[in-house]
């Protein structure tokens, strides 16, 4: 029952809000119409934070726990805090012309949010996902590593993931720009960069375990706190920067340390300076750079260039200025999702042509053969098309969220159970290879790209393919790192 306590408190607050709400529109006529969303965003946020409230009451509060990181990474901020945006009207998306009726669709868009969540925690909480955990973990090879080893691969997956990247660049499907034509490996490079984050996460742990600072351990980090304004410039995406730290946080959690509240005060201050720096970079490189046409190598390097020009010469007040905007109008998601759910039924007929149709389950069995088998393969779940079919523009990726994406396909009933799936898989990873009686380093490199895979801005039809890919790249490339320590030790 004392998961019921903090449940019981938001509930509270929820109802205080409603009272006060509809106190203050009878006493203020219409000047409050626009704060119709304000009750569904309490409820809403009183679902979405419940799992983390419950495990901080019971001392088992880890920000990297699935439920904890689904809802203060993304859910939370694009559709609760989304709903307080355009309840004041700090975002005024083109796109809201879309939605018939948004004093209709936005709440009932809160709504499933609300009850995708619910799903998600009630997959969670079932068995099933422990069950599997406890059967596959005893099956899980038994590595050891020590830290002070973990150097020379940690360095080796982080080269392969640079020449990844590298390549990917000069292919023109990586960093701010897209190819016009799909390379039939195009989908192996692109899942390849998991070896980055493998080594980034390994080296980093290397770092926050290591008990003797030997030069390579001042080496090593050198490089690594290079590497995160080197990555950003090259990506020109507003949340690389925060993804790093994100990473790094993550490492300092599990190689051994634990986020006190000290710890936890500069982690929340890095973060929140990287977010700005990201919007505040991500959006100058973009604006000069105009578009995600392909260039030569030579040039994109130069946009970084004149990038950090404007920065340094434009008047920070209207850098500011925009950047905020900016920031408002990325965080806020839950007006795209309004879109689908205003549309999803009278657009259904047109989903076909666009390639759209069914694009779970064809995503699904699709997904297993590569395009380097199947050259003509269709391009699964195309979020160029989506844009153009629901948003009349195609020049931008909006997002979709699994909760839309399971609306397209399966109607409301589809929402609660995909997201329930989704938390069985949620339980299993967290079980197996970090809520676990044999804890190794290995599983705790591992979990991170398992867990990030999941994105809850992205198609719901991605989520199971991507994870097929992301074991197999896994299983290869930490095998091949237990064989580089085993020489190491043997040389030793």
């Amino acid at each position: 029952m004392n998961i019921l306590i903090p449940i019981f408190i938001l509930w509270g607050l929820v109802a205080i809000s409603v009272i006060g709400l509809v106190w203050l529109e009878n006493g203020l006529g219409d000047s409050l119409q626009s704060f119709y969303l304000l009750p569904w965003s309490f409820f809403t946020g009183a679902i979405v934070l419940s799992p983390s409230i419950y495990l901080f009451y019971k001392k088992k509060f880890d920000p990297f726990h699935p439920l904890v990181y689904a809802a203060w990474t993304y859910i939370f901020p694009a559709f609760v805090f989304g709903g307080v945006i355009i309840s004041f009207g700090w975002v005024n998306p083109y796109f809201l012309i879309f939605i018939e009726d948004p004093e209709y669709n936005l709440p009932l868009t809160m709504a499933y949010v609300g009850i995708g969540f619910l799903g998600l925690i009630a997959g969670y909480a079932l068995p099933v996902g422990k069950f599997l955990a406890e059967k596959l973990e005893p099956r899980l090879p038994k590595w050891q590593w020590e830290p002070e080893k973990i150097w020379i691969p940690g360095i080796l997956l982080m080269l392969a993931g640079v020449g990844i990247n590298i390549l990917g660049f000069v292919q023109g499907i990586m960093g701010f720009q897209r190819a016009t034509e799909i390379s039939i490996f195009d989908g192996l490079l692109f899942f390849l960069l998991i070896l980055l984050s493998e080594g980034n996460i390994l080296l980093w742990m290397g770092i926050f375990a290591a008990k003797k600072k030997t030069g390579i351990y001042y080496i090593v980090l050198v490089v690594l706190i290079l590497f995160l304004p080197i990555r950003m410039a090259l990506l020109g995406n507003r949340s690389s920067l925060f993804s790093s730290i994100f990473l790094i946080m993550m490492a300092f959690q599990y190689s051994g340390r634990r986020i006190k509240w000290q710890s936890g005060i500069v982690f929340g201050f890095l973060l929140v300076i990287a977010l700005f720096i990201g919007i505040i970079y991500g959006t100058a490189f973009r604006s000069i750079k105009g578009s995600e046409a392909r260039m030569n190598a030579g040039d994109y390097i130069g946009q970084v260039g004149e990038t950090l020009n404007y920065i340094s010469t434009e008047d920070p007040l209207i850098i500011a200025g925009n950047s905020v905007q900016t920031l408002a109008d990325r965080i806020e998601n839950l007006s795209s999702l309004g879109v689908v759910v205003a549309n999803y039924e009278k657009l259904a007929p047109y989903e076909a042509s666009y390639g759209l149709e069914n694009n779970i389950v064809n995503d699904l069995y699709t997904s297993f053969i590569p395009r380097f088998v199947w050259a003509d393969k269709p391009q699964t779940s195309d979020a160029r098309a989506y844009s153009d079919l629901y948003f009349n523009y195609n020049e931008n990726s909006f997002a979709i969220s699994p909760f839309g994406d399971l609306l397209r396909n399966f109607g409301p009933v589809g929402v609660p159970l995909g997201m329930l799936l989704l938390g069985i898989y949620l339980r299993l990873i967290y079980t197996a290879l970090i809520d676990t009686p044999n804890p190794a380093l290995w599983k705790k490199v591992a979990y991170f790209p398992l867990l990030t895979l999941v994105t809850y801005e992205a198609f719901y039809a991605t989520i199971f393919p991507s994870l097929v890919r992301t074991v197999f790249i896994l299983i290869i490339s930490l095998f091949l790192v237990n064989l580089v320590i085993k020489q190491i030790r043997n040389f030793r």
